[in-house]
Protein backbone atom coordinates (compact mmCIF):
# COMPACT_ATOMS: atom_id res chain seq x y z
CA UNK A 1 0.00 0.00 0.00
CA UNK A 2 2.98 2.38 0.75
CA UNK A 3 3.78 1.85 -2.47
CA UNK A 4 0.72 3.17 -4.30
CA UNK A 5 0.41 6.36 -1.97
CA UNK A 6 4.38 6.99 -3.12
CA UNK A 7 3.57 6.49 -6.72
CA UNK A 8 0.37 8.71 -6.74
CA UNK A 9 2.57 11.55 -5.20
CA UNK A 10 5.48 10.58 -7.91
CA UNK A 11 2.74 10.08 -11.04
CA UNK A 12 1.22 13.67 -9.96
CA UNK A 13 4.77 15.50 -10.20
CA UNK A 14 5.55 13.84 -13.55
CA UNK A 15 1.97 15.42 -14.82
CA UNK A 16 2.78 18.71 -13.56
CA UNK A 17 6.50 18.38 -15.26
CA UNK A 18 4.63 17.59 -18.21
CA UNK A 19 5.52 13.86 -18.84
CA UNK A 20 1.70 12.81 -18.61
CA UNK A 21 2.53 9.25 -21.20
CA UNK A 22 5.42 8.54 -18.02
CA UNK A 23 3.13 8.87 -15.68
CA UNK A 24 0.44 6.86 -17.45
CA UNK A 25 2.66 4.26 -18.41
CA UNK A 26 3.74 3.75 -14.62
CA UNK A 27 0.61 2.92 -13.25
CA UNK A 28 -0.71 0.74 -15.80
CA UNK A 29 2.45 -1.52 -15.60
CA UNK A 30 2.05 -1.39 -11.68
CA UNK A 31 -1.10 -2.71 -11.80
CA UNK A 32 -0.10 -5.63 -14.31
CA UNK A 33 2.69 -6.23 -12.10
CA UNK A 34 0.10 -6.65 -9.16
CA UNK A 35 -1.99 -8.75 -11.22
CA UNK A 36 0.95 -10.69 -12.20
CA UNK A 37 0.79 -9.59 -16.04
CA UNK A 38 4.18 -10.39 -16.95
CA UNK A 39 3.96 -11.23 -20.42
CA UNK A 40 2.16 -7.66 -20.89
CA UNK A 41 4.64 -5.68 -19.19
CA UNK A 42 7.29 -7.64 -20.96
CA UNK A 43 5.44 -6.20 -24.53
CA UNK A 44 4.89 -3.12 -23.04
CA UNK A 45 8.49 -2.95 -21.94
CA UNK A 46 10.48 -1.78 -24.55
CA UNK A 47 8.13 1.51 -24.88
CA UNK A 48 8.06 2.36 -21.18
CA UNK A 49 11.73 2.15 -21.23
CA UNK A 50 11.71 4.81 -23.97
CA UNK A 51 9.84 7.22 -21.98
CA UNK A 52 12.08 6.11 -18.84
CA UNK A 53 14.87 7.27 -20.72
CA UNK A 54 14.04 10.42 -21.86
CA UNK A 55 16.27 13.68 -20.47
CA UNK A 56 13.32 15.12 -18.33
CA UNK A 57 12.52 11.62 -16.62
CA UNK A 58 13.17 11.60 -13.37
CA UNK A 59 15.91 9.13 -12.13
CA UNK A 60 14.04 6.64 -10.37
CA UNK A 61 12.00 5.77 -13.44
CA UNK A 62 13.97 3.03 -14.73
CA UNK A 63 14.78 1.15 -12.43
CA UNK A 64 11.68 0.97 -11.34
CA UNK A 65 10.15 -0.45 -14.40
CA UNK A 66 12.58 -2.82 -14.23
CA UNK A 67 11.37 -3.96 -11.16
CA UNK A 68 7.93 -3.95 -11.97
CA UNK A 69 8.53 -6.64 -14.72
CA UNK A 70 10.36 -8.90 -12.08
CA UNK A 71 7.68 -8.88 -9.04
CA UNK A 72 5.33 -9.47 -11.39
CA UNK A 73 7.02 -13.02 -11.19
CA UNK A 74 7.98 -13.27 -7.76
CA UNK A 75 4.67 -11.75 -6.64
CA UNK A 76 1.60 -13.03 -8.22
CA UNK A 77 3.26 -15.67 -10.26
CA UNK A 78 4.65 -17.21 -6.93
CA UNK A 79 8.04 -17.81 -9.38
CA UNK A 80 10.87 -19.47 -7.29
CA UNK A 81 13.68 -20.66 -8.70
CA UNK A 82 13.18 -19.72 -12.20
CA UNK A 83 13.41 -15.39 -11.28
CA UNK A 84 16.15 -15.93 -8.70
CA UNK A 85 18.69 -15.78 -10.55
CA UNK A 86 17.54 -12.62 -12.14
CA UNK A 87 16.86 -11.16 -8.88
CA UNK A 88 19.84 -11.53 -7.38
CA UNK A 89 22.04 -10.03 -10.60
CA UNK A 90 19.81 -6.79 -9.57
CA UNK A 91 20.66 -7.07 -6.27
CA UNK A 92 24.60 -7.34 -6.85
CA UNK A 93 24.38 -4.74 -9.13
CA UNK A 94 22.25 -2.17 -7.33
CA UNK A 95 24.03 -3.05 -3.70
CA UNK A 96 27.37 -3.02 -5.30
CA UNK A 97 29.86 -0.68 -3.66
CA UNK A 98 29.85 2.85 -5.10
CA UNK A 99 25.64 1.90 -6.50
CA UNK A 100 23.30 4.91 -5.86
CA UNK A 101 20.27 5.12 -3.90
CA UNK A 102 18.16 6.94 -6.67
CA UNK A 103 16.32 9.56 -3.93
CA UNK A 104 15.98 12.91 -3.72
CA UNK A 105 17.49 14.84 -0.62
CA UNK A 106 15.08 15.68 1.19
CA UNK A 107 11.43 15.16 -0.49
CA UNK A 108 9.67 11.97 -1.00
CA UNK A 109 6.70 12.52 -3.70
CA UNK A 110 4.47 10.64 -1.98
CA UNK A 111 4.55 11.33 1.74
CA UNK A 112 2.11 12.57 3.36
CA UNK A 113 3.68 15.17 5.75
CA UNK A 114 4.88 18.33 4.76
CA UNK A 115 8.25 17.71 7.13
CA UNK A 116 10.65 15.10 5.40
CA UNK A 117 11.58 11.26 7.36
CA UNK A 118 14.99 11.27 8.47
CA UNK A 119 17.53 10.01 6.57
CA UNK A 120 19.81 6.93 7.87
CA UNK A 121 23.42 8.43 9.38
CA UNK A 122 26.37 7.68 7.20
CA UNK A 123 27.54 6.02 10.25
CA UNK A 124 24.26 3.88 10.74
CA UNK A 125 24.27 2.07 7.37
CA UNK A 126 26.64 -0.50 7.58
CA UNK A 127 27.20 -2.89 5.28
CA UNK A 128 25.13 -0.42 2.70
CA UNK A 129 27.51 2.21 3.22
CA UNK A 130 28.07 4.34 -0.11
CA UNK A 131 24.55 3.30 -1.20
CA UNK A 132 22.47 6.44 -0.51
CA UNK A 133 24.17 8.73 -3.58
CA UNK A 134 24.34 12.30 -3.48
CA UNK A 135 21.98 14.83 -4.98
CA UNK A 136 22.62 18.67 -5.48
CA UNK A 137 20.08 21.44 -5.10
CA UNK A 138 19.77 21.76 -9.21
CA UNK A 139 18.92 18.21 -9.67
CA UNK A 140 17.85 16.75 -6.38
CA UNK A 141 18.09 12.78 -7.79
CA UNK A 142 21.76 13.59 -9.19
CA UNK A 143 21.20 11.58 -12.31
CA UNK A 144 18.28 11.87 -15.34
CA UNK A 145 16.44 8.87 -16.83
CA UNK A 146 18.21 9.09 -19.36
CA UNK A 147 21.74 8.04 -17.47
CA UNK A 148 20.15 6.18 -14.61
CA UNK A 149 21.42 2.62 -14.22
CA UNK A 150 18.60 -0.10 -14.64
CA UNK A 151 19.78 -1.90 -11.46
CA UNK A 152 19.56 0.39 -8.88
CA UNK A 153 16.97 0.75 -5.57
CA UNK A 154 14.64 3.69 -5.28
CA UNK A 155 12.23 4.99 -2.32
CA UNK A 156 9.57 2.96 -3.88
CA UNK A 157 11.18 -0.23 -4.59
CA UNK A 158 14.51 -2.32 -3.03
CA UNK A 159 16.36 -4.63 -5.21
CA UNK A 160 16.16 -6.98 -2.37
CA UNK A 161 12.86 -7.20 -2.04
CA UNK A 162 12.53 -9.85 -5.23
CA UNK A 163 15.38 -11.85 -3.50
CA UNK A 164 12.94 -12.14 -0.03
CA UNK A 165 9.97 -13.22 -1.94
CA UNK A 166 12.10 -15.83 -4.55
CA UNK A 167 13.81 -17.46 -1.30
CA UNK A 168 10.47 -17.50 0.61
CA UNK A 169 9.09 -19.00 -2.05
CA UNK A 170 11.79 -21.48 -3.13
CA UNK A 171 11.51 -22.70 0.67
CA UNK A 172 10.82 -19.77 3.20
CA UNK A 173 12.37 -21.78 6.53
CA UNK A 174 15.33 -22.98 4.45
CA UNK A 175 16.10 -19.84 3.95
CA UNK A 176 15.88 -17.97 7.18
CA UNK A 177 19.28 -16.95 7.01
CA UNK A 178 19.81 -15.76 3.09
CA UNK A 179 16.83 -13.54 3.97
CA UNK A 180 17.92 -12.16 7.37
CA UNK A 181 21.30 -10.62 6.34
CA UNK A 182 19.60 -9.55 2.70
CA UNK A 183 16.39 -7.61 5.27
CA UNK A 184 19.29 -6.26 7.81
CA UNK A 185 21.42 -4.82 4.50
CA UNK A 186 18.69 -3.17 3.02
CA UNK A 187 17.38 -1.86 5.87
CA UNK A 188 20.48 -0.12 6.36
CA UNK A 189 19.65 2.30 3.49
CA UNK A 190 15.96 3.03 3.95
CA UNK A 191 13.90 5.11 6.11
CA UNK A 192 10.22 4.92 7.48
CA UNK A 193 7.80 6.32 4.87
CA UNK A 194 9.71 4.72 1.87
CA UNK A 195 8.02 2.42 0.43
CA UNK A 196 10.72 0.30 0.43
CA UNK A 197 11.31 0.22 4.42
CA UNK A 198 7.69 -1.03 4.37
CA UNK A 199 8.28 -4.18 2.19
CA UNK A 200 11.26 -4.90 4.03
CA UNK A 201 10.08 -5.11 7.59
CA UNK A 202 7.10 -6.68 6.48
CA UNK A 203 9.71 -9.62 4.53
CA UNK A 204 11.68 -9.82 7.94
CA UNK A 205 8.39 -10.62 9.82
CA UNK A 206 7.58 -13.09 7.31
CA UNK A 207 10.87 -14.50 7.96
CA UNK A 208 10.62 -14.75 11.87
CA UNK A 209 7.52 -16.72 10.74
CA UNK A 210 9.14 -19.15 9.27
CA UNK A 211 12.47 -19.51 11.38
CA UNK A 212 8.91 -20.90 14.09
CA UNK A 213 9.26 -17.17 15.62
CA UNK A 214 6.30 -15.95 15.41
CA UNK A 215 5.36 -14.00 18.61
CA UNK A 216 8.45 -12.24 17.59
CA UNK A 217 7.36 -11.26 14.79
CA UNK A 218 3.97 -9.98 16.11
CA UNK A 219 6.51 -8.13 18.66
CA UNK A 220 8.83 -6.74 14.72
CA UNK A 221 5.76 -5.50 13.26
CA UNK A 222 4.53 -3.81 16.48
CA UNK A 223 7.77 -1.72 16.69
CA UNK A 224 8.30 -1.12 13.30
CA UNK A 225 4.49 0.36 13.26
CA UNK A 226 5.20 2.73 15.95
CA UNK A 227 8.33 3.95 14.08
CA UNK A 228 6.56 4.80 11.20
CA UNK A 229 3.79 6.69 12.96
CA UNK A 230 6.76 8.56 14.87
CA UNK A 231 7.96 9.31 11.43
CA UNK A 232 4.15 11.21 10.38
CA UNK A 233 3.35 7.96 8.49
CA UNK A 234 0.18 5.64 8.56
CA UNK A 235 0.24 1.82 8.58
CA UNK A 236 -0.74 0.59 6.02
CA UNK A 237 -2.60 -2.85 5.09
CA UNK A 238 0.26 -5.02 4.72
CA UNK A 239 1.36 -4.62 8.19
CA UNK A 240 -2.55 -6.31 9.17
CA UNK A 241 -1.58 -9.56 6.81
CA UNK A 242 1.62 -9.92 8.69
CA UNK A 243 -0.35 -10.38 11.55
CA UNK A 244 -2.45 -13.09 10.48
CA UNK A 245 -0.41 -14.56 9.37
CA UNK A 246 1.94 -14.41 12.31
CA UNK A 247 -1.35 -15.19 14.74
CA UNK A 248 -1.96 -18.25 12.30
CA UNK A 249 1.37 -20.04 13.24
CA UNK A 250 0.50 -19.35 16.99
CA UNK A 251 -2.43 -21.48 16.31
CA UNK A 252 -4.78 -18.37 17.00
CA UNK A 253 -7.16 -18.71 14.20
CA UNK A 254 -10.11 -16.69 15.82
CA UNK A 255 -8.22 -14.02 16.54
CA UNK A 256 -6.61 -14.10 12.88
CA UNK A 257 -10.32 -13.88 11.61
CA UNK A 258 -10.76 -11.66 13.69
CA UNK A 259 -8.07 -8.86 12.91
CA UNK A 260 -8.66 -10.20 9.28
CA UNK A 261 -12.82 -9.01 9.74
CA UNK A 262 -11.27 -5.14 10.94
CA UNK A 263 -9.02 -5.06 8.33
CA UNK A 264 -12.05 -5.63 5.33
CA UNK A 265 -13.92 -3.21 7.61
CA UNK A 266 -11.47 -0.62 7.48
CA UNK A 267 -10.00 -1.11 3.89
CA UNK A 268 -12.35 1.59 2.29
CA UNK A 269 -11.20 4.24 4.12
CA UNK A 270 -7.37 3.05 4.21
CA UNK A 271 -7.13 2.02 0.65
CA UNK A 272 -4.72 5.01 -1.22
CA UNK A 273 -6.06 6.71 -3.99
CA UNK A 274 -5.66 4.81 -7.57
CA UNK A 275 -4.14 1.67 -5.69
CA UNK A 276 -5.92 -1.36 -7.42
CA UNK A 277 -7.93 -3.14 -4.45
CA UNK A 278 -8.33 -7.00 -6.26
CA UNK A 279 -5.19 -7.93 -5.60
CA UNK A 280 -5.85 -7.35 -1.37
CA UNK A 281 -9.00 -8.63 -1.57
CA UNK A 282 -8.15 -11.41 -3.27
CA UNK A 283 -5.69 -12.21 -0.84
CA UNK A 284 -8.29 -11.65 2.07
CA UNK A 285 -10.51 -13.93 0.48
CA UNK A 286 -8.30 -16.46 0.35
CA UNK A 287 -6.92 -16.06 4.59
CA UNK A 288 -10.43 -15.81 5.61
CA UNK A 289 -11.23 -19.62 3.78
CA UNK A 290 -8.47 -20.87 5.00
CA UNK A 291 -8.68 -19.36 8.41
CA UNK A 292 -12.42 -20.99 8.57
CA UNK A 293 -11.76 -24.22 6.85
CA UNK A 294 -9.61 -24.73 10.05
CA UNK A 295 -12.05 -23.90 12.59
CA UNK A 296 -14.68 -25.73 10.77
CA UNK A 297 -12.13 -28.70 10.93
CA UNK A 298 -11.95 -28.24 14.98
CA UNK A 299 -15.46 -28.14 15.27
CA UNK A 300 -15.74 -24.58 15.85
CA UNK A 301 -17.55 -23.16 13.08
CA UNK A 302 -20.58 -24.37 11.18
CA UNK A 303 -18.85 -26.13 8.00
CA UNK A 304 -21.53 -25.18 5.37
CA UNK A 305 -20.31 -21.41 6.33
CA UNK A 306 -16.47 -22.50 5.61
CA UNK A 307 -17.39 -23.97 2.49
CA UNK A 308 -19.33 -20.22 1.20
CA UNK A 309 -16.31 -18.65 2.28
CA UNK A 310 -14.22 -20.29 -0.59
CA UNK A 311 -13.31 -18.54 -3.04
CA UNK A 312 -13.96 -19.55 -6.59
CA UNK A 313 -10.66 -21.71 -7.85
CA UNK A 314 -10.07 -20.09 -10.97
CA UNK A 315 -9.12 -17.34 -8.94
CA UNK A 316 -6.41 -19.41 -7.23
CA UNK A 317 -5.68 -20.66 -11.66
CA UNK A 318 -5.12 -17.24 -12.46
CA UNK A 319 -2.73 -16.08 -9.50
CA UNK A 320 -0.63 -18.63 -8.54
CA UNK A 321 0.02 -16.70 -4.88
CA UNK A 322 -2.91 -17.80 -3.28
CA UNK A 323 -3.54 -21.66 -4.35
CA UNK A 324 -1.58 -22.83 -1.11
CA UNK A 325 -3.90 -21.32 1.07
CA UNK A 326 -6.83 -22.40 -1.21
CA UNK A 327 -5.09 -26.43 -1.42
CA UNK A 328 -4.52 -25.91 2.35
CA UNK A 329 -8.76 -25.14 2.76
CA UNK A 330 -9.85 -27.38 0.44
CA UNK A 331 -8.31 -30.48 2.07
CA UNK A 332 -10.30 -29.22 5.47
CA UNK A 333 -13.39 -29.25 3.69
CA UNK A 334 -12.89 -32.09 2.17
CA UNK A 335 -11.97 -33.85 5.23
CA UNK A 336 -15.63 -31.67 6.89
CA UNK A 337 -17.43 -33.74 4.13
CA UNK A 338 -18.43 -30.51 2.03
CA UNK A 339 -16.50 -30.15 -0.60
CA UNK A 340 -16.42 -32.31 -3.37
CA UNK A 341 -13.08 -35.02 -3.33
CA UNK A 342 -13.22 -35.54 -6.68
CA UNK A 343 -10.98 -36.41 -9.93
CA UNK A 344 -11.39 -32.41 -10.80
CA UNK A 345 -10.30 -31.34 -7.59
CA UNK A 346 -7.52 -33.91 -7.74
CA UNK A 347 -6.66 -32.44 -11.10
CA UNK A 348 -6.78 -28.56 -10.06
CA UNK A 349 -4.06 -29.66 -7.51
CA UNK A 350 -2.07 -31.73 -9.89
CA UNK A 351 -2.08 -28.72 -12.21
CA UNK A 352 -0.63 -26.34 -9.72
CA UNK A 353 2.05 -28.82 -7.99
CA UNK A 354 3.71 -29.42 -11.37
CA UNK A 355 3.54 -25.30 -11.77
CA UNK A 356 5.63 -25.01 -8.64
CA UNK A 357 7.48 -27.95 -9.46
CA UNK A 358 8.45 -26.36 -12.99
CA UNK A 359 9.53 -22.58 -11.48
CA UNK A 360 11.50 -23.64 -8.75
CA UNK A 361 8.97 -23.16 -5.90
CA UNK A 362 9.69 -26.32 -4.12
CA UNK A 363 8.09 -26.41 -0.57
CA UNK A 364 4.57 -24.93 -1.81
CA UNK A 365 4.99 -28.11 -4.51
CA UNK A 366 5.75 -29.96 -1.67
CA UNK A 367 2.47 -28.98 0.23
CA UNK A 368 0.02 -28.65 -2.52
CA UNK A 369 1.35 -32.47 -4.12
CA UNK A 370 0.84 -33.86 0.00
CA UNK A 371 -2.67 -32.54 -0.20
CA UNK A 372 -3.16 -33.62 -3.76
CA UNK A 373 -1.51 -37.01 -2.09
CA UNK A 374 -3.50 -37.41 0.94
CA UNK A 375 -7.00 -36.48 -0.78
CA UNK A 376 -6.32 -38.69 -3.96
CA UNK A 377 -5.63 -41.88 -1.26
CA UNK A 378 -8.90 -40.91 1.00
CA UNK A 379 -10.80 -41.40 -2.38
CA UNK A 380 -9.08 -44.28 -3.51
CA UNK A 381 -7.05 -42.78 -6.61
CA UNK A 382 -4.03 -44.88 -6.21
CA UNK A 383 -2.34 -43.84 -9.11
CA UNK A 384 -2.79 -40.26 -8.92
CA UNK A 385 -1.53 -40.46 -5.24
CA UNK A 386 1.38 -42.54 -6.01
CA UNK A 387 1.84 -39.60 -8.95
CA UNK A 388 2.01 -37.18 -5.92
CA UNK A 389 4.05 -38.83 -3.28
CA UNK A 390 6.63 -39.18 -6.29
CA UNK A 391 6.96 -35.73 -7.25
CA UNK A 392 6.23 -34.39 -2.92
CA UNK A 393 9.06 -36.51 -2.50
CA UNK A 394 11.11 -35.15 -5.37
CA UNK A 395 10.52 -31.76 -3.54
CA UNK A 396 11.15 -32.69 -0.01
CA UNK A 397 15.13 -33.66 -1.87
CA UNK A 398 15.09 -29.47 -2.56
CA UNK A 399 13.66 -27.94 0.67
CA UNK A 400 16.20 -27.71 3.91
CA UNK A 401 14.27 -27.84 6.68
CA UNK A 402 11.64 -30.36 6.13
CA UNK A 403 11.45 -33.34 9.11
CA UNK A 404 7.76 -31.91 9.98
CA UNK A 405 6.58 -32.29 6.00
CA UNK A 406 9.26 -35.75 5.71
CA UNK A 407 6.88 -37.11 8.89
CA UNK A 408 3.84 -35.79 6.55
CA UNK A 409 5.12 -38.05 3.27
CA UNK A 410 5.73 -41.22 5.48
CA UNK A 411 2.64 -41.26 6.59
CA UNK A 412 0.62 -40.30 3.20
CA UNK A 413 3.06 -42.93 1.95
CA UNK A 414 1.63 -45.52 4.67
CA UNK A 415 -1.79 -44.94 4.13
CA UNK A 416 -1.66 -45.51 0.74
CA UNK A 417 -0.20 -48.45 0.74
CA UNK A 418 -2.77 -49.94 3.13
CA UNK A 419 -5.07 -49.60 0.61
CA UNK A 420 -3.07 -52.36 -1.94
CA UNK A 421 -3.59 -52.20 -5.57
CA UNK A 422 -6.48 -51.98 -7.51
CA UNK A 423 -8.20 -55.32 -8.06
CA UNK A 424 -8.61 -56.28 -11.89
CA UNK A 425 -12.38 -57.41 -12.57
CA UNK A 426 -11.26 -58.69 -15.48
CA UNK A 427 -8.25 -60.29 -16.78
CA UNK A 428 -5.32 -57.59 -18.09
CA UNK A 429 -6.17 -58.65 -21.79
CA UNK A 430 -9.70 -57.79 -21.21
CA UNK A 431 -9.57 -54.47 -19.81
CA UNK A 432 -9.73 -52.28 -22.22
CA UNK A 433 -13.01 -53.74 -23.73
CA UNK A 434 -13.88 -53.59 -20.18
CA UNK A 435 -13.57 -49.55 -20.35
CA UNK A 436 -14.90 -49.29 -24.05
CA UNK A 437 -18.02 -50.68 -22.62
CA UNK A 438 -18.70 -47.88 -20.09
CA UNK A 439 -21.47 -45.45 -20.50
CA UNK A 440 -20.52 -41.87 -20.23
CA UNK A 441 -22.03 -41.57 -17.03
CA UNK A 442 -20.10 -43.93 -15.30
CA UNK A 443 -16.51 -42.49 -16.60
CA UNK A 444 -13.50 -41.71 -13.80
CA UNK A 445 -10.84 -41.09 -15.16
CA UNK A 446 -8.90 -41.88 -12.13
CA UNK A 447 -10.37 -45.58 -12.07
CA UNK A 448 -9.54 -46.13 -14.77
CA UNK A 449 -5.84 -45.63 -14.60
CA UNK A 450 -6.12 -47.53 -11.68
CA UNK A 451 -7.29 -50.16 -13.74
CA UNK A 452 -5.14 -49.30 -16.36
CA UNK A 453 -2.05 -49.15 -14.28
CA UNK A 454 -2.84 -52.99 -12.62
CA UNK A 455 -3.31 -54.45 -16.05
CA UNK A 456 0.55 -53.06 -17.15
CA UNK A 457 1.81 -54.80 -14.07
CA UNK A 458 -0.07 -58.21 -15.57
CA UNK A 459 1.43 -56.97 -19.52
CA UNK A 460 4.66 -54.31 -18.75
CA UNK A 461 4.84 -54.60 -23.01
CA UNK A 462 0.73 -54.31 -24.29
CA UNK A 463 1.19 -51.10 -26.70
CA UNK A 464 -2.62 -50.77 -26.55
CA UNK A 465 -2.48 -50.59 -22.73
CA UNK A 466 0.08 -48.14 -22.63
CA UNK A 467 -1.86 -45.91 -25.44
CA UNK A 468 -4.66 -46.03 -22.70
CA UNK A 469 -2.17 -44.68 -19.90
CA UNK A 470 -1.08 -42.06 -22.17
CA UNK A 471 -4.72 -40.69 -22.83
CA UNK A 472 -6.04 -41.19 -19.31
CA UNK A 473 -2.77 -39.83 -18.07
CA UNK A 474 -3.22 -36.33 -20.34
CA UNK A 475 -6.79 -36.24 -19.05
CA UNK A 476 -5.72 -36.05 -15.36
CA UNK A 477 -2.78 -33.77 -16.36
CA UNK A 478 0.01 -36.52 -15.29
CA UNK A 479 1.34 -37.02 -18.86
CA UNK A 480 4.67 -36.55 -17.24
CA UNK A 481 3.78 -40.02 -15.06
CA UNK A 482 2.24 -41.63 -17.74
CA UNK A 483 5.38 -41.15 -20.11
CA UNK A 484 7.29 -42.96 -17.36
CA UNK A 485 5.86 -46.12 -18.25
CA UNK A 486 6.46 -45.41 -21.89
CA UNK A 487 10.39 -44.80 -21.69
CA UNK A 488 10.84 -48.38 -20.11
CA UNK A 489 9.51 -49.93 -23.26
CA UNK A 490 10.67 -47.35 -26.42
CA UNK A 491 13.91 -48.22 -24.64
CA UNK A 492 13.78 -51.76 -24.42
CA UNK A 493 11.86 -51.96 -27.66
CA UNK A 494 12.42 -48.87 -29.88
CA UNK A 495 11.39 -51.26 -33.19
CA UNK A 496 8.13 -50.48 -31.52
CA UNK A 497 6.17 -48.05 -33.36
CA UNK A 498 2.91 -48.07 -31.59
CA UNK A 499 4.65 -47.53 -28.02
CA UNK A 500 6.97 -44.52 -29.64
CA UNK A 501 3.88 -43.24 -31.39
CA UNK A 502 2.29 -42.98 -28.03
CA UNK A 503 4.70 -41.82 -26.25
CA UNK A 504 5.23 -38.88 -29.14
CA UNK A 505 1.69 -37.89 -28.21
CA UNK A 506 1.80 -37.96 -24.50
CA UNK A 507 5.10 -35.58 -25.09
CA UNK A 508 3.67 -33.40 -27.59
CA UNK A 509 0.91 -32.91 -25.61
CA UNK A 510 2.70 -31.56 -22.20
CA UNK A 511 4.95 -29.60 -23.94
CA UNK A 512 8.00 -31.68 -23.23
CA UNK A 513 10.56 -30.78 -26.05
CA UNK A 514 13.47 -32.16 -24.05
CA UNK A 515 11.34 -35.76 -24.12
CA UNK A 516 10.61 -35.57 -27.61
CA UNK A 517 14.45 -34.61 -28.56
CA UNK A 518 15.41 -37.63 -25.79
CA UNK A 519 12.71 -39.97 -28.03
CA UNK A 520 14.31 -39.02 -31.69
CA UNK A 521 18.13 -39.57 -30.30
CA UNK A 522 16.72 -43.12 -29.21
CA UNK A 523 15.15 -44.37 -31.92
CA UNK A 524 17.72 -42.39 -34.42
CA UNK A 525 20.17 -44.69 -32.29
CA UNK A 526 18.37 -47.77 -32.50
CA UNK A 527 17.72 -47.31 -36.17
CA UNK A 528 21.29 -46.52 -36.99
CA UNK A 529 22.44 -49.94 -34.88
CA UNK A 530 20.11 -51.95 -36.87
CA UNK A 531 21.75 -51.27 -40.74
CA UNK A 532 24.38 -53.99 -40.85
CA UNK A 533 27.63 -52.65 -42.00
CA UNK A 534 28.64 -52.35 -45.80
CA UNK A 535 30.53 -55.04 -47.34
CA UNK A 536 33.66 -54.68 -49.15
CA UNK A 537 34.38 -56.54 -51.78
CA UNK A 538 38.51 -56.58 -53.13
CA UNK A 539 38.54 -56.13 -57.11
CA UNK A 540 39.71 -59.49 -58.69
CA UNK A 541 43.41 -58.93 -61.00
CA UNK A 542 42.52 -60.30 -64.29
CA UNK A 543 43.40 -64.12 -64.87
CA UNK A 544 47.03 -63.92 -66.66
CA UNK A 545 46.41 -67.45 -67.99
CA UNK A 546 43.38 -66.17 -69.55
CA UNK A 547 43.34 -62.48 -70.87
CA UNK A 548 40.59 -62.87 -73.68
CA UNK A 549 37.98 -64.16 -70.51
CA UNK A 550 35.64 -61.88 -70.19
CA UNK A 551 34.87 -59.53 -67.27
CA UNK A 552 34.05 -60.78 -63.86
CA UNK A 553 30.27 -59.77 -62.79
CA UNK A 554 29.89 -57.02 -60.12
CA UNK A 555 29.09 -57.76 -56.78
CA UNK A 556 26.13 -58.21 -55.57
CA UNK A 557 24.14 -55.66 -53.72
CA UNK A 558 24.28 -55.80 -50.00
CA UNK A 559 20.83 -56.90 -48.68
CA UNK A 560 19.64 -53.47 -47.72
CA UNK A 561 18.63 -52.87 -44.15
CA UNK A 562 15.53 -52.99 -42.30
CA UNK A 563 13.56 -49.67 -42.07
CA UNK A 564 14.40 -47.68 -39.00
CA UNK A 565 11.68 -47.70 -36.22
CA UNK A 566 10.64 -44.30 -35.55
CA UNK A 567 7.40 -42.18 -35.61
CA UNK A 568 5.67 -42.70 -38.85
CA UNK A 569 3.04 -40.70 -40.12
CA UNK A 570 -1.12 -41.62 -39.11
CA UNK A 571 -2.47 -41.53 -35.92
CA UNK A 572 -1.45 -44.66 -33.24
CA UNK A 573 -4.25 -46.46 -32.59
CA UNK A 574 -6.47 -45.07 -29.36
CA UNK A 575 -8.62 -46.22 -26.60
CA UNK A 576 -12.04 -43.90 -25.23
CA UNK A 577 -9.99 -44.62 -21.49
CA UNK A 578 -11.06 -41.16 -20.38
CA UNK A 579 -13.80 -38.21 -21.34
Amino acid sequence: MAKWRWLAGAVRDLRAQGSADLAETLVRLARMAVDGQAARIAEAMPEALRLARAGTAPAWAPPLLAHLALTARTGDLAEGESALPEALARLRAAHAPGAALLRPADTDPGADTAGPADAPDAADTGGAAGLVGTADAADPFGLSGADAPLHACTPAACAAEPVLACYATVDGPGHVVERATVVAEGLAHVRPGDPAWEALVLARADMLVDDERPDEAVRELDLRAAQARAAGHDVTLGYAFGYVRALRHQDRHAEALAALERVEAGAAAAWPAGAPPASALRRARDERARLLAWLARAGRVPAADALAALPDPREADAHPRLRRAWAEAAEHLAACGVLDNDWRLGVRLTTWARYFERVGAHRPCLEVALAGARLATDRGARWVAAAALGRARRALGRVRRGADLAADLDEAARDLAARGPAALPVPAADVLGLLRRQRPEEVDPEHQADLVAAALEHRPHDASLLNALGQVGRTLHLADVAAGAHWARVRSAPGDQKAALSLLETLLHDNDTGGVRALVRVLTEAALRAVPPPVEVCPQAPAAEAPDAPEAAAPAAAESAPPAAGPQRGRAETVPAAR
